[in-house]
This record gives structure tokens, sequence and C-alpha cells, in this order.
């Protein structure tokens, strides 16, 4: 985060003092990057939830989950209950509601796009770790405008990990697709237990 960005926003003046001086640290179970890192896990617990089914054995499928939901209760512990200070909140940039919008937009479009080309090539079933390309990839505009670099860590990997899956099940076929979707959920999920855990 660049230090100069990191006076108090005008949001956080008008908080009670309690409250103020728990986000000035970081503390706050209201940070919004708190918040934002929880919309994170509950992304990463969709892939593992949502993919796999009768590609993957039953019991992998079951081992796999058992650790994805053990890993997204930990990114709640870590975030909302042993709450590591992480600093004070950068200001989000101006133009941050927009990239918000158009990082999203640009993401499903995306998504229709991709699957619809492997659906041409016969490859529709490496849609799930297309999906988890452009997930990653949509995190890298909210790095900037959020002044958060723990989304560029979050983004790169969870792409790289989708188009290795992608690649993968356009070659090989199934279950290459769902199994690399599942696993940017593990890596999504990781990232944020790490970040949370480390504070600042």
């Amino acid at each position: 985060m660049d230090p100069a960005t990191t006076h108090e926003p005008d949001w956080m003046r008008r908080m009670p003092d309690g409250a103020r001086q728990a986000m000035a640290r970081g503390e706050h179970p209201a940070d919004p990057r708190r918040v934002g890192a929880l919309v994170a896990v509950v992304g990463g617990v969709v892939f593992g939830f949502a993919n796999g089914d009768g590609e993957l054995s039953a019991g992998l499928l079951v081992a796999l989950r058992a650790a994805i939901a053990v890993l997204a209760v930990g990114c709640i512990v870590l975030l909302f209950v042993r709450r590591r200070a992480m600093g004070p909140p950068a200001t989000p940039r101006r133009l941050a509601g927009l990239a918000y919008a158009a990082s999203v937009l640009a993401m499903l479009a995306a998504i229709a796009l991709g699957r619809a080309a492997l659906e041409a090539l016969g490859a529709a079933h490496a849609g799930p770790s297309w999906i988890a390309v452009c997930v990653g990839l949509h995190f890298l505009p909210f790095a900037w405008a959020f002044r958060e670099r723990m989304l560029v860590r979050l983004g790169l990997a969870v792409a790289a990990v989708g188009a290795v899956g992608t690649v993968a099940g356009v070659l090989a076929g199934q279950p290459w697709g769902s199994a690399a979707a599942i696993a940017a959920g593990v890596v999504q999920l990781v990232t944020v237990a790490v970040w949370a855990a480390r504070g600042r």
C-alpha cells in the first residue's frame, strides 16, 4: 500500500472514537478490506463446491470439499475473530467505483465469450477453469482502485491456475477444467488466509 494514500478517509472521521481508532489500526471487523476479502472467501467455496461432480471420484471430492470448508472457516476466524492489525485503510482512487463496475462487466463478458469459444472447440468441459482465469484477472484492477497489493497476488495466482487448467482441459479433456477450478478455489482461500494471518 502506498504510504502517501493512508491519510484518514472522510468516512472514518465520522465514526465514534473507539471504532475510529480500531479502524485506524486495521482491526475493526467492518474494515472494507476484511469485507472485500470475505467475497473472495465465498468465491473460493463456490469454486470448490460447484465443480467436479461426475468428473472426480466421490471420495476425492468429499476430501477436497472438507478441506475447502476448513479453509473457509479459518479465513472467517482470521478476518473477523482473531483479527490482526492491518494498518489504516487506504483511500480508494477517485475512479474506484467505475473501475470496479467495469472490471465485473469485463469479467462476465470474457466468461461468456470464452465459454462460447470452448464449446466451438468441443472443449466445454474446460469452462470452469476459464472462469477461474476471468475471476483472477478481474481482481487486478481492484488492486489499483483500492490500493491493495494482496489483490495482485490473488488475481495472478488464481488466473495462472485457471490458465493451466484451461490449456490442459482443451488438450487432454476431463477432468482438468473442473480440477483446476477447484484448485483455484483453494489458492484463493489460502491467499486470503495468509494475508489475514500476517497482518501488518
